[in-house]
């Protein structure tokens, strides 16, 4: 039963934080994944200059 308890917890927690990323990406929030500008990505973004 612990279990099943748990593993509903995940689930529910999952859930929470994949909604949570859909939801910002709508809004226009990004994790700043080099969706921001290149300034912060640490020289990964340098393919697009090409």
């Amino acid at each position: 039963m612990a279990t099943w308890i748990i593993g509903g917890v995940l689930v529910v927690i999952i859930g929470a934080v994949i909604w949570k990323m859909i939801s910002d990406r709508r809004k226009g929030k990004h994790s700043c994944s080099c969706g921001c500008g290149c300034e912060s990505c640490h020289g990964a973004c340098n393919h697009l200059d090409h």
